[in-house]
């Protein structure tokens, strides 16, 4: 059988520029314009926003960049469609060397429930990250942000102590169901480190024995 001729994503072709001072953790990627990633990487303090280009300097460089991947879509018919295609582009290695889905996001456009085939279509989409590994996860519609500016949001981190004057305001700290998933992308992240330094480090024990 021929195998699927996929075009390659667009990727960064040097490091990934990052306004933090530390190498983020994972890096977001939105698969279309618009679908949320600056607004979500202002809100995780250790998430890097990639724009619409993958990471392709994969590595653990001073000037190379994280291997873990979140895309991002809003949810209408064209930002599901924009992410099955680029998970296709994976699965069929037209992504960079290296790169590792972690998760998938999809990020509610309206308030008002999906359009049926829309919603089947995110539902065979999801079933497909699923089948790569990655995780699924959902956003609803957040009000609160229609208001504001990125870099007006308030940074998730798992250290911070929420006052509930605090949880009904945007700029001292996210809305719950963004700390929410915040929580969940951090986890997985996290896990998916550990499985990498845990495969290099039994790599190099192997190399050195022989």
């Amino acid at each position: 059988m021929t195998a699927m001729k996929v075009p390659p994503v667009p990727m960064w072709q040097r490091a990934v520029p990052s306004r933090r001072g530390r190498p983020p953790l994972l890096w977001l990627v939105g698969v279309h314009g618009g679908a949320g990633v600056s607004s979500l990487a202002a809100s995780m303090d250790w998430a890097g926003d990639a724009g619409q280009r993958w990471p392709a300097r994969i590595g653990v460089g001073a000037d190379m960049d994280s291997p873990l991947v979140v895309l991002v879509a809003r949810s209408h018919m064209h930002g599901i469609n924009a992410l099955q295609r680029a998970l296709l582009a994976h699965k069929h290695d037209a992504t960079p060397a290296g790169s590792q889905v972690v998760g998938v996001i999809t990020v509610a456009d309206s308030a008002r429930p999906l359009p049926a085939p829309v919603a089947d279509r995110r539902d065979d989409t999801e079933a497909l990250a699923h089948e790569l590994g990655a995780q699924p996860w959902r956003l609803g519609w957040l009000e609160p942000w229609r208001a504001l500016e990125p870099h007006e949001l308030a940074a998730w981190h798992p250290a911070a102590d929420t006052t509930p004057l605090d949880d009904t305001d945007p700029t001292r700290t996210p809305p719950q169901p963004v700390r929410l998933l915040a929580e969940l992308i951090l986890a997985t992240a996290r896990a998916a480190g550990a499985k990498i330094t845990a495969r290099a480090h039994d790599q190099g024990a192997e190399s050195a024995s022989q």
